[in-house]
């Protein structure tokens, strides 16, 4: 059968298609316009976040610089406030670019470690009247790797403008990182090759902070002079901890780290449950149970008891209950270890409890291994009433105890804790050193119906 069309149907075909095509094209070409609009947005913006980088690092450079020739502790705590702030504006910058953590990981590194090292600098110039120990020296060494990685920022700079390099787009990064060497290395060819190659060494830093080397060489106080336990006897440990026979533990492996253990798991009746076990003592470091828990049948104070007795139940005793929080009708409730009425913050056990039964199903103990020993000093040459003078006449004292706080570079200091309330009824904790008399912290405690946040 044949079709005739007459020449309007024809006419009225090729002109809906030429519309058709038309349109597709006009889509497409906006489509394509978008992208490239898109990604010259993006360049811009890394472009913007390169500049600030590098702005950054020069000024942080340079503050270092005037921190070699200072004298005055009050002019070195100021520079060190400024190179934390250009420490923090690098960091901004760095993340504003694509995959800056893999590419400029050393750089990144670098940036924090200044940063958290000028804030602690800054309180060791005005507690200490000036350097004291090997400060100086870290300082000029800082300087030095801050000054050479400058001028690799600068160089790359002008390659840019110049434009013979350019900073990649997300897509283009993802796809390079994904090319691995045999060797399992990334392929160096991003423009920030140069400034990571032969990274200026990074000064040994000893101080009271997070990045200070004395902290990768730090050993577990409670298990100094610990035989070492085998599997099998860990096994038997876990086994007994959870009230269950040896057979009943399967998956073992093992965990390195700062504290190596055996790994076990249990299928129990409501869940399946981990638990780790130091390779050294025996130590339960943690455990936990993946059960669905229920609506609550009891409240927090009942939890912190129900804790309490867990701990106590397993020998730990001696502890004092610090402050809980309630999520997801779980409670966690951190327990710190006292000794001679004085409470140790740093000796820290986290016990989980499931408000629907009132059973346990977490346990960590890394603060409480790593930290718990006899202390020999706690007695204060500071009264409690010498070191309430510290405290804001705009705070009323409700308590006042002494307490061993940690430090941030997992340091210890002996203070007097005053539990305090303003006029709008919010509570405070001032911490004021007991063998200076100074201050040492203070924060808020944000108290709410599901517990207590320390700020």
């Amino acid at each position: 059968m044949s079709m005739n069309l007459s020449r309007r149907t024809v006419v009225r075909i090729i002109s809906f298609l030429t519309a058709g095509v038309l349109a597709l094209a006009v889509t497409v070409l906006a489509q394509r316009n978008a992208l490239a609009y898109e990604r010259q947005q993006n360049a811009n913006t890394y472009l913007r976040a390169f500049d600030q980088l590098t702005s950054s690092v020069d000024k942080l450079d340079a503050a270092l610089e005037k921190c070699v020739y200072a004298t005055s502790p009050a002019t070195v705590s100021a520079l060190s406030a400024q190179i934390y702030a250009e420490a923090l504006s690098a960091q901004q910058a760095l993340g504003e670019l694509p995959y800056a953590n893999l590419q400029l990981e050393q750089t990144a590194a670098f940036v924090a470690k200044t940063g958290d090292y000028a804030s602690a600098l800054s309180r060791s110039v005005l507690q200490n009247d000036g350097y004291s120990g090997d400060e100086l020296d870290s300082v000029k060494a800082l300087h030095k790797a801050a000054a050479e990685l400058k001028e690799r920022l600068h160089t790359l700079e002008n390659q840019l403008y110049d434009g013979t390099a350019t900073l990649e787009d997300v897509e283009a990064v993802t796809k390079r990182l994904s090319q691995l060497t045999e060797e399992g290395d990334v392929l160096a060819d991003s423009s920030y090759q140069d400034i990571e190659a032969e990274f200026p060494e990074m000064p040994t830093l000893i101080y009271d902070g997070p990045f200070s080397e004395h902290l990768q060489s730090r050993t577990a106080a409670m298990l100094e002079g610990a035989d070492s336990v085998s599997q099998e006897e860990a096994r038997r440990l876990a086994a007994d901890w959870l009230g269950l026979d040896a057979a009943d533990l399967t998956g073992e492996t093992d965990r390195n780290g700062k504290l190596p253990c055996y790994v076990f798991s249990a299928l129990l009746e409501d869940g399946s449950s981990t638990i780790y076990v130091t390779k050294q003592g025996g130590q339960v470091l943690a455990w936990g149970n993946g059960r669905t828990v229920g609506a609550e049948t009891m409240d927090a104070q009942q939890g912190v008891e129900a804790a309490r007795r867990y701990l106590e139940g397993h020998g730990i005793t001696g502890m004092e209950e610090s402050y809980f929080i309630d999520q997801g009708n779980c409670l966690t409730v951190n327990f710190a270890a006292t000794q001679d009425g004085v409470t140790c913050y740093p000796d820290l056990i986290k016990v989980e409890v499931a408000l629907d039964t009132g059973s346990v199903v977490g346990y960590e103990a890394s603060g409480y291994l790593m930290n718990h020993t006899r202390r020999t000093d706690t007695v204060p040459a500071v009264t409690a009433e010498e070191a309430g003078q510290v405290v804001s006449g705009e705070l009323e004292v409700l308590s006042c105890q002494l307490a061993i706080v940690p430090t941030d570079g997992e340091d210890e200091v002996l203070c007097w804790e005053f539990k305090c309330e303003n006029e709008d009824g919010l509570h405070y904790i001032v911490y004021v050193n007991a063998a200076t008399g100074a201050e040492h912290r203070l924060f808020r405690l944000v108290e709410d119906e599901s517990g207590t946040l320390v700020i």
